[in-house]
């Protein structure tokens, strides 16, 4: 439950800022690029036309709370549940909870204002950005605090570190850039060969090359970190976790994207290869916060330690006498 909830939230709130820098142009129309309109079959309520146009790259919310119901029930308990959340002080579980409140509120409000057709809610005003900064914000928020709610577990070295958030974002950014271009495929926003869809995948390809390194120094500074580091580390790459390593985080959410889009981008954008990469990367976005939880061993208590050395000195006295008396036997 806890890694659904994680993939859901990372991709939706990595998609929701995506789209909000498409919208601000910062993606595309600084390059000179144009949305195309959408070829979407018109809806009407009330007698009003809903506006669909902005739909397939604002629906990020939508994925967060459909997310945050798993960890609510990973939780289990009502009372430890709602104790959680009353303590933002002590706990991450609560200041998540305001984090992705925050941005479920506004995003759904900008997704809201985005669909209806009201002339005085797209009238340009400065007083509009404001809610889309603070959405920009605590969207950026929920990504890095799927990594956070596992690194304040600090008794789990492969979780308590602080490249985990940043792989998490950099993971949430890719999924949400992929899951946008999934999203607008048939829809006309994106045409086969426009430059708007080219910028994000090149943008997909980036991202995919960050995460790949940021993964790396992740790992390798947790082999380094302690022994209970480095069997994490031995059981994601060797041990019982490798094929969710390699087959799924490696070869589904890095090398096959990558591949598979650098094609595409030379074909004229072939819409098979787009959608065959994106769901390699949106699955292997999965199986990286699978393989992360799942490897993830406790640290030993101090006790425990003592406890071992004081068996392992036990077991070579007991060696040594053994040893000892077949000497005098002999």
């Amino acid at each position: 439950m806890i890694a659904i909830y994680l993939y859901l939230a990372g991709m939706g709130a990595g998609s929701f800022v995506i789209g909000i820098l498409i919208q601000w142009g910062a993606l595309i129309n600084w390059m000179g690029v144009k949305l195309n309109p959408l070829f979407l079959p018109s809806i009407v309520l009330f007698g009003h036309t809903l506006n669909l146009s902005s739909v397939p790259i604002l629906w990020g919310p939508i994925m967060v709370a459909i997310g945050a119901p798993f960890l609510i029930l990973d939780l289990g308990i009502k009372w430890r549940f709602m104790y959680a959340c009353l303590n933002p002080r002590t706990s991450w579980v609560a200041r998540g909870f305001i984090i992705l409140s925050i941005f479920i509120i506004f995003g759904l409000v900008l997704l809201a204002k985005s669909v209806l057709p009201f002339e005085w809610l797209h009238a340009e005003s400065v007083l509009w950005r404001i809610p889309e900064i603070i959405a920009f914000v605590f969207a950026l928020g929920t990504a890095i605090y799927t990594g956070i709610l596992l690194k304040a577990t600090k008794s789990i070295p492969l979780w308590n570190t602080h490249l985990l958030p940043l792989l998490f974002l950099v993971s949430a950014l890719s999924t949400g850039s992929m899951a946008i271009i999934l999203a607008t495929l048939g829809t006309g926003l994106f045409s086969h060969d426009a430059s708007a869809l080219k910028v994000l995948m090149y943008a997909v390809q980036i991202l995919v090359v960050i995460e790949g390194i940021v993964l790396y120094l992740y790992l390798s500074g947790r082999y380094r970190v302690s022994e209970q580091g480095k069997d994490s580390v031995r059981l994601l790459l060797h041990g019982e976790k490798k094929f969710i390593f390699w087959g799924g985080d490696v070869l589904l959410g890095l090398v096959l994207p990558f591949v598979l889009v650098s094609i595409a981008a030379f074909s004229h954008g072939n819409m098979l290869l787009i959608f065959s990469s994106g769901l390699s990367l949106l699955g292997g976005g999965f199986l990286l916060r699978l393989g992360v939880l799942h490897a993830g061993i406790k640290d030993q208590i101090p006790m425990h330690r003592l406890m071992e050395i004081q068996y392992d000195m036990r077991a070579m006295k007991i060696k040594e006498n053994w040893n000892a008396g077949k000497g005098i036997g002999r």
